[in-house]
């Protein structure tokens, strides 16, 4: 019977990294306000770097003022002490947010701060902090632009995911709609999953992405509305794109919508809104 229980070892006796593994199960609520107070072992484990290379702030977007999320957001990633490999905290407020997780990022992998008001001077800046990066989040970040895409493609060279969606009004605003488009085509030739939606770009514009990145699988431009492509043209010139979303083919049947036609039905519920038409 003595010999059976020392095959059992009690939980506050394993390694710190062991314990990180096992709390990083838990959710961040239990991790920052439980697990401190079971024992010392634990507490000591979830100071440590083990539990924090996996951060996900994303719940706490809408439940906090944003000081505070920067406060978290400091916090988790101190406590990595350099071997975070993914965050996702969306809705970042300034620059020097997003200038802090580059100065910590030197094992970073995954990285998404989307709805963030970041500029693309930051990015421009500390796009070479970030070549470790295998897979980035810029969606619905309206103050980046091209000249940022660009500097991410020339640092991040292991780069084979990358999300830059867009709200239809913020695209609409843009000067220069088709530059980040070109930017990517460019400077990211690893890429296999991209998503670019509501971006008001052209059917060349996404051939020439798709001829800059010869190892794509997954494009998704939905709400690209002037982009018109041929799927056994597809099929023949581009056989490792697998997934195409949001594109109505020309031999799909049913009328092409536009730009200027899908401008004239947002403008046409408007009026029927106004007459009262919608309650």
């Amino acid at each position: 019977m003595e010999e059976e229980q020392s095959e059992f070892r009690h939980w506050d006796k394993l390694p710190p990294d062991v314990l990180g593994l096992i709390f990083t199960n838990l959710s961040l609520q239990e991790l920052l306000t439980v697990i401190p107070c079971v024992c010392k072992s634990w507490s000591n484990a979830i100071t440590g770097p083990y539990c924090w290379q996996d951060i996900d702030l994303d719940e706490w977007t809408c439940r906090c003022q944003p000081h505070h999320l920067d406060r978290m957001l400091r916090l988790l990633v101190t406590r990595s002490s350099g071997s975070l490999l993914s965050l996702h905290v969306a809705g970042l407020q300034n620059d020097s947010s997003f200038s802090f997780i580059t100065e910590n990022a030197g094992s970073l992998q995954v990285l998404r701060v989307p709805l963030s008001g970041i500029s693309g001077s930051v990015v421009e800046e500390t796009a070479q902090r970030l070549s470790t990066i295998t897979s980035l989040d810029l969606s619905y970040c309206p103050k980046i632009g091209a000249k940022a895409i660009e500097a991410i493609g020339k640092h991040c060279k292991f780069l084979v995911t990358f999300c830059r969606n867009m709200h239809f009004l913020d695209s609409a605003d843009k000067i220069e709609p088709e530059d980040e488009a070109n930017a990517i085509a460019a400077t990211m030739p690893r890429l296999m999953h991209l998503e670019l939606r509501f971006h008001f770009i052209s059917t060349e514009c996404v051939l020439n992405i798709l001829s800059g990145c010869p190892h794509l699988e997954h494009l998704d431009i939905e709400g690209c509305l002037e982009v018109e492509l041929d799927h056994l043209f597809l099929k023949d010139k581009f056989p490792k794109l697998k997934n195409l979303l949001g594109l109505r083919l020309r031999n799909d049947g049913g009328p092409y919508v536009g730009y200027h036609e899908f401008i004239d039905w947002i403008s046409y519920l408007g009026m029927w809104a106004e007459c009262g038409f919608n309650e």
